[in-house]
């Protein structure tokens, strides 16, 4: 290869030739075009990473909020109680159950309760049903919130990371045109 042919290379990069007359036409990449494209580029990026540390701040904010609350039950698990009434009023899955209670506890003992929770307040004592589903519904919910913080920190953090992972996206798309 002499320097004639690496210019002529030179040129037909820079150069399209139309197959049909065969005459140079000029790419339309302007440098005025690149520097928008790169500001464009640019200001995205800059518009994703924030969305990123602003979701990954929310999930790490919903995940200490879940920590507080699981010691708070942790600690005082007389809080399970509202939860327990609520799903007691909505319900009244207690009550539909209080005849089933009394015929296996008998006659006698079945009066005995029913004065018992008469003259004391109005949450009844025994085996509430409603106390326990209110354990596996807070429980649940728990965990939901738990999952949904980590999904919001990962995708948060992807997102914060968005430029050297498309860089290595880059690199590896190059890589592979090379070994073909």
């Amino acid at each position: 290869m002499n320097l004639k042919d690496v210019n002529d290379n030179e040129i037909m990069s820079k150069y399209q030739f139309n197959n049909n007359n065969e005459e140079q036409a000029e790419i339309a990449d302007t440098p005025a075009m690149k520097s928008f494209d790169n500001a464009t580029r640019d200001v995205l990026s800059i518009v994703i990473r924030l969305c990123g540390l602003v979701l990954l701040f929310i999930g790490l904010g919903i995940a200490l909020q879940v920590f507080n609350e699981a010691l708070a039950l942790y600690k005082d698990p007389a809080n399970i109680e509202r939860v327990a009434i609520a799903i007691e009023k909505g319900s009244n899955i207690d009550k539909s159950i209080a005849p089933l209670r009394d015929s296996l506890l008998g006659e006698d003992e079945a009066r005995e309760f029913s004065e018992q929770t008469k003259n004391a307040a109005p949450a009844p004592t025994g085996i509430r049903i409603s106390y326990f589903i209110a354990w596996v519904i807070d429980l649940l919910l728990l965990l939901l919130l738990a999952r949904i913080s980590l999904m919001a920190i990962k995708t948060g953090g992807e997102l914060a990371l968005y430029d050297s992972q498309i860089k290595r996206f880059a690199r590896e798309v190059v890589q592979q045109n090379k070994k073909e």
